[in-house]
């Protein structure tokens, strides 16, 4: 496996697949590309401009105009709108739950796989979302899909939030993703589901560590069978 390899990490919201890549990125020395940010990015500053993203021509004008600037290595994913950072404003459950609209519209998601595949070229990537190993890096060397329970993933994500100083209680986070879950799930374009050939890897009981060195173990076996 080259330093152009990919490597994708797909699941649900809070199944741990953010962690897990940028600890891979780190220890392979590839860069981490996280496609949530971009349709958060997408999301944020549609909400801004109330641009309506069902209307075709507006959502055209909007990607005309749109040009963020994206920082990335193996030690994270950063997205700039106007020059300024937006990692606090694209984690917010409003922007959370507009990034799921969004991801449905084939027009946002065209022009986030256009992104991750731009930013892929000549370089080792993991990248992580909801289609990395299905539609937007079928070819990828090695995939892995991670879940867990409903309720470790809530925490997780209200964890999360609430590092942000955003209150909100467990009950209401896993409303959240149990809706962002069935959006994902049955949406028409890119639906969330495990790639073809994905390594399945339930995180509920799994601390970070143990998920990265289960997920190094596959990738050194991917190695040793390739030569």
């Amino acid at each position: 496996m080259g330093r152009q390899s990919i490597i994708t990490i797909d699941g649900p919201a809070g199944a741990g697949k953010s962690t897990a890549a940028k600890r891979l990125a780190r220890a392979m020395g590839f860069h981490y590309l996280d496609s949530g940010a971009l349709y958060r990015a997408v999301a944020w500053e549609t909400l801004r401009r109330r641009v309506d993203v069902q209307d075709s021509a507006a959502l055209s004008a909007f990607f005309a105009d749109f040009k963020p600037h994206i920082a990335f290595d193996e030690a994270g994913f950063r997205v700039l709108i106007d020059g300024r950072e937006v990692a606090q404003e694209l984690r917010t459950p409003e922007v959370s739950q507009a990034s799921s609209r969004v991801a449905a519209v084939p027009q946002v998601r065209r022009w986030v796989t256009a992104c991750l595949r731009n930013l892929a070229r000549n370089r080792g990537v993991v990248a992580e979302g909801r289609d990395m190993g299905t539609v937007v890096f079928p070819e990828a060397e090695v995939k892995f899909f991670l879940t867990a329970d409903l309720a470790t993933r809530a925490a997780r994500r209200r964890d999360e939030w609430q590092s942000g100083q955003i209150g909100i209680d467990l009950e209401g986070t896993m409303r959240e993703l149990a809706t962002r879950d069935r959006q994902d799930e049955t949406r028409t374009v890119s639906p969330l589901k495990a790639p073809v050939g994905a390594i399945h890897i339930d995180t509920t009981s799994m601390t970070p560590e143990e998920v990265t060195s289960a997920c190094l173990a596959v990738i050194r076996d991917a190695l040793a069978r390739t030569g």
